[in-house]
């Protein structure tokens, strides 16, 4: 590869790794069916979330009015569709593995909890 074609990869590539968002992984204690994330979701975050094939997995904001799911993707890189709840977030689980579910909100600090039943 030429000098050239090397800089350019690498300056395609550097947007792409400074907006990256933070990421963390929610567990759940034993014996519990929810894991709580409490912090910053301003930049966005994304979470990742081991579940099993066939729960619901409800997303819940202490300002849900202003925390947003973008988006949830199960372990095979499907996009879920919200099936909707009063004052959360439903997504139905088809497929056992880690799924990623991308957040933001316009107020900070933001505690938001997962659950899967």
């Amino acid at each position: 590869m030429n000098i050239i074609a090397k800089l350019l990869s690498t300056a395609l590539l550097l947007p792409l790794t400074a907006n990256a968002m933070p990421t963390t992984v929610i567990k759940f204690a034993k014996g519990s069916t929810c894991g709580i994330f409490a912090g910053d979701l301003s930049k966005g975050r994304k979470f990742t979330l081991n579940l099993g094939a066939n729960q619901e997995l409800i997303i819940h904001a202490n300002n849900i009015d202003n925390a947003q799911v973008d988006s949830v993707i199960d372990a095979k890189g499907t996009f879920l569709g919200e099936q909707g709840k009063y004052d959360s977030y439903s997504y139905k689980i088809k497929n056992k593995g880690k799924h990623i579910i991308r957040m933001h909100s316009d107020k900070k600090p933001t505690e938001v909890e997962f659950c899967a039943y």
